[in-house]
């Protein structure tokens, strides 16, 4: 009887999905594809937890993932300005890994090239500074924006032609 009530049950299920699938715009089919997969998923953990014959950490799993699902939730809701910048994160990867790929090693890095001006306001130095002030200026700058140290190549090279650029014009 139990097994005729399940059977039931999970005809009724599918036929509500199928509905639901097939009545949704197609955009929306695949977030819903994968909802009922993992509501189905759910129900079958249960199921199986209930007669006894999953396993504990099974069990723990099919606990684990409503939680997680509404975590992630929670964490689109709340943090609406991580989505951008994950974006616009990997928008610049794809752009460095095109210039990479195009880029020969005899070719230009497609950096603009620097005034003497704006060498100043990178080293953040005075127009007369010395080699002193410049070499000084450039070692604490570099120290902070390293790779090695957290920065990333393109700061490290700007400061590093900022240097040159002013250690030339002395």
């Amino acid at each position: 009887m139990a097994r005729l009530i399940l059977l039931i049950a999970l005809g009724i299920f599918a036929w509500i999905a199928w509905q639901k699938f097939t009545a949704s715009p197609p955009r929306q089919r695949r977030k819903l594809l994968l909802q009922w997969t993992l509501v189905a998923v759910a129900l079958a953990a249960v199921l199986l937890a209930v007669t006894g014959r999953l396993h504990w950490v099974g069990a723990a799993v099919a606990l684990v993932l409503p939680v997680l699902g509404r975590t992630l939730g929670w964490l689109g809701r709340h943090l609406p300005w991580l989505a951008p910048l994950l974006a616009r994160h990997a928008q610049a990867r794809q752009q460095q890994a095109g210039r990479d790929s195009q880029q020969g090693p005899n070719q230009d890095t497609g950096e603009s090239p620097l005034t003497v001006e704006e060498a100043r306001r990178i080293l953040d130095v005075r127009q007369g500074a010395t080699r002193e002030e410049i070499l000084a200026a450039h070692r604490r700058l570099i120290q902070k924006m390293h790779p090695d140290r957290g920065g990333n190549d393109y700061l490290a090279s700007r400061i590093n032609a900022a240097k040159e650029l002013l250690l030339q014009q002395l």
